[in-house]
């Protein structure tokens, strides 16, 4: 019989007309009947299924695991579902591994595709020599493949956007409901559907060095199917936060700005006050701190020139000027950050002087210490540190002179 010419058969993807069997008294039914029977639920619920849910992954439907084979690659992939793009049901129904050829390239996109197999062999009873085969399939089970491109990327059609109407404040919502799905259908639902592809993407990977099949490290997104269960509650969730629906970041209520300019001036009197007096406490502890350096120097100094006195006299009477240095100039140094750099760049050269004078004097250890802290503290001047971290760095160099191991008898140099 041939096909009305006002009806398309679909088979590229696009809409056609449904046609169902009439069922009357008497009708004799055929095979090709019962067919159509079947191909009117069917392609009824693929339509609704690929123009109402959409395709891709429902549920499941995870590899977990590519190998490679003396085959080929052999794919397990978990249980799920999926819907093709014709709103065809993929299922798979247990933890299933599949064989493919081996890939040329290193990288793949894995794809689930429908298919169908058929069962059951019966015999066809000859019904006067109408009947070319002796033999056909009872049974034709829904069924899948695994495919794959030696390519990364899934080449999916973007999804559409939906462009949000502009509102007056005034607006209704059923208003804005009607612009939206207004200007979606004309955008997005207007030409005819596009051949749909058959295949549901799994996920892009890609063969290691050592040869193991892994997951690509910028795969191309899997495509799911929003389920009702999903955007209804996302749609609940929104409706009932009243406090903060959109997660637009709140800033913190502005203090309380007083009215009349006599309080703004009194306000900026406070302010200045309380700076002042943080700049004062800042100014006390710099100079407690600088002074505290010149006390250490000299009295640590003072020490280790008493334990060099054995072994290198020019050692003590270098850690003996170091010493007095501090203690002579302290008093008016530690009132001024410049006077106390330039006095650290002064005390420098004698700190190099006496780590020279050390080498046979003391552990290899112990000097090792000390030259980097004189080393430190040299950077810091050039570098122009901030002057507690200069009078960090003289710290470093006091503690470093206190744990100075100095040998015991041995012969002094002349």
């Amino acid at each position: 019989m041939a096909q009305d010419p006002d009806h398309s058969d679909g088979e590229r993807g696009g809409l056609s007309q449904f046609r169902k069997n009439r069922f009357f008294s008497g009708k004799l039914m055929t095979p090709r009947d019962m067919k159509a029977d079947q191909e009117y639920h069917a392609d009824r619920l693929h339509t609704l299924a690929r123009f109402v849910v959409g395709s891709g992954i429902v549920h499941g439907l995870e590899v977990r695991s590519i190998s490679e084979s003396d085959d080929g690659l052999e794919v397990t992939i978990e249980p799920g579902l999926a819907l093709d793009g014709r709103g065809r049901p993929i299922i798979v129904e247990q933890v299933t591994t599949k064989s493919l050829p081996r890939p040329s390239a290193d990288e793949i996109s894995l794809s689930i595709q429908y298919d169908e197999v058929s069962l059951e062999t019966v015999p066809v009873p000859n019904t006067d020599d109408a009947i070319d085969e002796e033999s056909t399939s009872n049974r034709i089970v829904e069924v899948f493949e695994l495919a794959y491109q030696e390519a990364m990327g899934d080449g999916r059609e973007q999804p559409p956007g939906v462009e949000i109407p502009t509102v007056e404040t005034d607006t209704n919502a059923e208003t804005v409901r009607k612009r939206l799905l207004e200007g979606y259908h004309d955008q997005h639902r207007s030409s005819a559907p596009f051949d749909a592809d058959t295949a549901v993407f799994l996920g892009s990977f890609e063969r290691t060095p050592d040869g193991v099949w892994a997951a690509a490290d910028d795969p191309a997104p899997r495509e799911f199917v929003y389920d009702h269960e999903l955007l209804f509650e996302t749609i609940i969730n929104h409706v009932t936060d009243t406090d903060n629906p959109h997660r637009t970041p709140v800033e913190r209520e502005p203090p309380d700005i007083p009215d009349d300019i006599g309080a703004i001036t009194d306000r900026l009197d406070a302010l200045e006050t309380e700076l002042g007096g943080l700049k004062q406490d800042q100014t006390a502890l710099t100079r407690y701190i600088m002074r505290k350096t010149l006390k250490d120097r000299a009295r640590f100094f003072d020490e280790l020139a008493d334990q060099l006195e054995q072994q290198t006299s020019e050692g003590s009477r270098l850690a003996r000027e170091i010493a007095a240095t501090a203690s002579v100039d302290g008093e008016r140094i530690y009132e001024n950050e410049e006077a106390y750099r330039r006095h650290v760049q002064q005390v420098l050269e004698h700190l190099i002087a006496l780590g020279d004078d050390l080498e046979s004097a003391t552990t290899e250890a112990s000097l090792e210490r000390y030259l980097k802290s004189v080393s430190e503290l040299q950077a810091a001047l050039e570098d122009d540190e901030p002057i507690l971290e200069l009078a960090e760095a003289q710290d470093r160099v006091c503690e470093a002179a206190d744990s100075l191991e100095v040998l015991v008898n041995i012969v002094p140099d002349e």
